[in-house]
């Protein structure tokens, strides 16, 4: 997604706190529901402990992390501290303290009997043609590449994704005493990346012929082998609109590798979904995989809870928007808007006590 900078203020609050009425509805299907927090790891641990017991409480069944570093001081309403990026300053020289930080956040999703989908990267950090930075900024990838088309189809980019991936995959949990490939007790499934090519159109319009996505699954696919850990596409060019849609183009769709097909959007109302589910939904099942709602929110206020309800008419599994702020410890950013929710009390008050199991 874009970041919620992009927004004016009152719709970045309303994105934030619209997902805070979850509407997680127990069916006869598979399905299942969560949300997605992206830097949940860097709250304290209490904070997280609440945070995630109320997601828990709520009925939720994941949660979406992302491995991305973090500042000491006020994100979105939460207190966090500073956590150095995976690759700080130089493509393939790691600092773990993230997967620190992360793994010690799987153990409380476990402990909760919930479970985790990680993005291993943010496809938004990488700069479209003509500019300096990504959507949401500038790594070190987006340092040594320069653009977003030549980190998909060079290939040296394409080795030093893989050698981080296979960081990533191949790390011993100190709380599960496994490489995090093999956890699927609570690791749910790796994205590829978080909205890959998102500022590649060209890329896409092309079915991805440098073969970025299905070759980084299959390589993916050799480390994870027969855990039960899956592979999803992470919202492959970001949101889906009309005259943009790329999250299941056929090179990601008959890529033996991957086992989710994860759909991004922001719709204005409830039932923006409505014309996408049947025809993505059979387009999966058609080739044997599974389809998630892997990041969405609605812009109208009052509209999540339908747009929710739609999903599970479906039955499809669907993880919201971040529940900002995740425990209310600053203000920073919240100005006169965070006074409607003075009340709260951790996430819990933020989820609404209506959402239930039913």
């Amino acid at each position: 997604m874009l970041p919620l900078s992009h927004f004016p203020l009152i719709l970045q609050v309303l994105f934030s706190f619209q997902v805070a009425a979850t509407a997680i509805e127990k069916r006869s299907s598979k399905s299942f529901a969560g949300a997605n927090s992206y830097f949940v790891h860097a709250i304290s641990t209490e904070y997280q402990t609440d945070y995630i017991e109320a997601l828990a409480a709520d009925g939720a069944k994941v949660i979406r992390l992302w491995v991305t570093g973090a500042y000491a001081g006020c994100t979105k309403g939460s207190t966090t501290v500073a956590i150095p990026d995976l690759e700080p300053n130089t493509v393939g020289t790691f600092n773990d303290a993230v997967l620190i930080a992360l793994d010690n956040t799987l153990k409380i999703v476990h402990a909760n009997g919930m479970k985790a989908i990680i993005s291993p990267h943010d496809g938004n950090l990488l700069p479209p043609s003509g500019s300096s930075t990504g959507y949401n900024g500038c790594d070190v990838y987006c340092k040594k590449y320069g653009s977003s088309d030549t980190f998909y189809t060079s290939t040296e980019a394409k080795s030093d994704y893989d050698t981080r991936m296979a960081h990533i995959l191949n790390y011993q949990s100190p709380n599960f005493g496994q490489a995090w490939s093999q956890l699927s007790e609570v690791i749910l499934g790796f994205d590829l990346q978080n909205e890959p090519m998102i500022a590649s159109v060209d890329l896409l319009e092309n079915n991805d012929a440098s073969d970025w996505l299905c070759g980084r699954a299959g390589n993916m696919k050799k480390i994870i082998s027969t855990s039960g850990v899956k592979i999803a596409t992470g919202g492959v060019g970001g949101s889906e609109y009309e005259n943009h849609e790329y999250n299941i183009i056929e090179k990601v769709l008959y890529c033996s590798a991957i086992d989710i097909l994860s759909v991004h959007g922001y719709m204005s109302s409830a039932g923006g979904w409505s014309p996408y589910i049947p025809s993505l939904e059979q387009t999966a099942a058609g080739q044997g995989k599974h389809l998630m709602v892997e990041e969405w929110g609605v812009k109208a206020n009052g509209e999540f809870d339908p747009e929710a309800a739609n999903f599970n008419s479906y039955g499809i599994p669907w993880a919201s928007l971040s529940t900002f702020p995740l425990c209310l410890t600053c203000r920073q950013h919240l100005g006169s808007v965070r006074e409607d929710y003075r009340n709260a009390n951790g996430a819990l008050a933020l989820l609404g006590n209506h959402s239930k199991l039913r």
